[in-house]
């Protein structure tokens, strides 16, 4: 396999950074698409649809932009068609003063690093003209002598898994002098266009605190992915690595190398050890892991009232005033929008053998932005997305909820006695689903709220009703931070019916077992929505063992409110640093609230002192979170 050498490298990536810029494009109309994984087909009906292809598959887009957002390889059966209509594409657009604006996805990347898990057979297969047959069974007989395999039938059908007819064809040309692998380093992993910031995942706080413009998150970018293909392959060479290791795999080695226990002479020089360490430092590059360009989902997931500042900060950043991406799709295959429209969601599942998808651009003609669905020409704007994803645990909606536990029958029940106020753990069955509840049923002053108020009793009250108020406020807010909550009966007491949140942990847990969670989203951003949530309410009572966190994905639901709602008019003071954001969205939910939405909301739950001093404490969240 060919190798580049460092200083070829170095040349390379300065050339790439004097010779690729400007950076910002100015045009008069701008198509995109993304996340086409080998649908080339599709793709073609696509562009066809959006006038920039003709019936001859050649640019008429005269002056357009097209901008790819990535994700052209893995899955599909055609990537390297799709390939080679940008190159063919890029060409003629620029003889037509227009141009093709190819950035990279997380897929372009792991083609060139290569972690190839997503290639299907069929591309594996279009790269058998170009594999040599002696690197090949050089592979092979290494694969015999490393596995201490014979060489026979069963040995070879487990090498063909390993390595599909075509797989070192593949790699061959997506390695950093390969004819792929050449074109795609020489892209960019984010564009501006007129004002509007095209990238394949998202942009991180993490990446933000970088502060790299974007000509220098490009070359960096570019850089490390070349650094890390490069040394991949120096350490094929060497014997160091195989190639059916993982990316742990490799780290994995590297390190054992440095620490000493590899004691090959010929791998433990010096030069191979400074590769190997700098193999480890551009492995854990922010560019290239779960907070980098190409793999940040956290734009799209995460809690619109904190992400909002994230985006607000990337758009100021790259002076842009819309954020498109790609990367990751959901199950209305449609093109979406957050945050009113500062951020557009692009992937659809164009592949529809693997994704079920919705063909579709987008087109920006003077400066308003349309899609182009060709499967259904009327889906031609963004659907706009709920404040997180998912909005529901499990995708359990409330209406869901409340017509199961309303139908379904009770098969189990387990008081858990640990707790002051002895709830119930119930387990509900219906047409063969099970889903969990917790019960509760104390309160210390029924019918308080329509009593003349009594200060002391009223900050002094557990009531099992103010979970129901809890759970209502939030929707109102639009935080969807509360389990479903309703009202119930069970074996004749009245009480409240939430939702149990399954494969959940409390942060009590979490700091006793030292477990940590994946996620895209900060924790400390979803404990400030609570620490603010907790405000409004005054609730004094939030602990680590009332914070759960789902284990799917790391997002906090807030439970246990029945003795929150106090008559107090000053704000809670907690442990925990004071919140130093309120999100525009939240702001206008806050200013909302009025002393009639909240009667109708929670008069029959809460005394009419307890509504006063919540809008109260609202105006003083107003006043210290501007």
């Amino acid at each position: 396999m060919k190798i580049r050498a460092l200083t070829h490298l170095a040349f390379s990536l300065f050339f790439v950074t004097i010779f690729s810029y400007p950076c910002v494009s100015l045009a008069e109309r701008t198509v995109a698409v993304t996340d086409v994984h080998g649908a080339y087909h599709d793709l073609i009906k696509v562009l066809k649809h959006s006038d920039v292809l003709n019936n001859q598959l050649k640019w008429t887009g005269n002056t357009d932009t097209l901008v790819i957002i990535g994700d052209n390889l893995d899955r599909g059966p055609e990537s390297r068609k799709v390939l080679d209509l940008w190159i063919r594409l890029e060409k003629e657009a620029v003889e037509a003063g227009g141009e093709v604006v190819a950035l990279l996805g997380n897929h372009e990347a792991m083609n060139i690093m290569p972690d190839l898990r997503y290639v299907a057979d069929e591309e594996f297969a279009a790269f058998i003209p170009e594999e040599s047959s002696s690197y090949r069974n050089k592979v092979y007989k290494d694969f015999l002598q490393y596995s201490r395999r014979d060489d026979n039938n069963a040995s070879k059908d487990v090498f063909h898994q390993l390595y599909p007819p075509g797989y070192f064809g593949l790699v061959e040309a997506f390695s950093p002098d390969g004819y792929y692998g050449r074109w795609l380093l020489s892209k960019d992993v984010i564009r501006t266009v007129n004002g509007r910031t095209f990238v394949h995942g998202g942009i991180s706080q993490q990446l933000l605190d970088l502060g790299l413009s974007e000509p220098e998150l490009n070359q960096r970018f570019r850089y490390d992915l070349t650094q890390y293909a490069t040394l991949y392959h120096d350490f094929i060479d060497a014997g160091l690595f195989k190639h059916y290791f993982s990316k742990g795999e490799r780290k994995q080695v590297l390190q054992a190398l440095l620490d000493g226990q590899i004691k090959s002479r010929s791998l433990n020089t010096r030069s191979m050890r400074k590769k190997a360490e700098k193999f480890l430092e551009v492995a854990d590059s922010i560019m290239l892991t779960t907070f980098g360009p190409i793999w940040y989902r956290g734009n799209v997931y995460c809690h619109a009232y904190s992400e909002q500042k994230v985006l607000d900060q990337a758009l100021r950043h790259f002076k842009s005033k819309q954020l498109l991406v790609g990367h990751t799709p959901d199950q209305s295959r449609l093109v979406r929008s957050r945050f009113a429209n500062k951020l557009i969601l692009l992937d659809t599942g164009m592949l529809r053998t693997h994704y079920s998808g919705h063909p579709s651009a987008v087109v920006i003609d003077d400066d308003n932005l349309s899609v182009v669905n060709i499967d259904n020409p009327e889906a031609n704007t963004p659907l706009p997305d709920p404040v997180r994803k998912p909005l529901y645990p499990k995708g359990l909606s409330d209406e869901y909820l409340a017509n199961f536990y309303q139908d379904a029958k009770v098969v189990n029940s387990k008081p858990l006695d640990d707790f002051y106020s002895k709830p119930i753990k119930l387990t509900f069955e219906l047409n063969g689903k099970r889903h969990h509840a917790i019960f509760k049923y104390l309160d210390s002053d029924p019918q308080m709220q329509n009593r003349p108020w009594q200060r002391r009793l009223g900050n002094l009250a557990d009531r099992y009703i103010y979970d129901l108020a809890a759970y209502k406020i939030d929707r109102q807010l639009g935080l969807f931070m509360v389990p479903f909550t309703m009202e119930y009966r069970f074996d004749g007491k009245p009480g409240i019916l939430q939702y149990w949140v399954e494969n959940s942990i409390t942060r009590t847990e979490m700091i006793e077992t030292g477990e940590s969670l994946y996620s895209f989203c900060s924790t400390q951003d979803s404990e400030d929505i609570m620490h603010i949530f907790d405000w409004l309410i005054f609730n004094d009572d939030r602990n680590t063992g009332n914070r759960l966190y789902d284990k799917d994905n790391g997002f906090l639901w807030l439970i246990d409110h029945s003795r929150a709602f106090r008559s107090k008019i000053s704000l809670p003071e907690y442990s925990r640093p004071m919140p130093n954001y309120l999100s525009p969205i939240f702001r206008a939910k806050l200013e909302s609230l009025d002393s009639e939405k909240l009667q109708q909301l929670l008069g029959d739950i809460l005394h009419k002192k307890q509504i006063s001093s919540l809008l109260t404490r609202r105006d003083k969240i107003l006043q210290r979170l501007p």
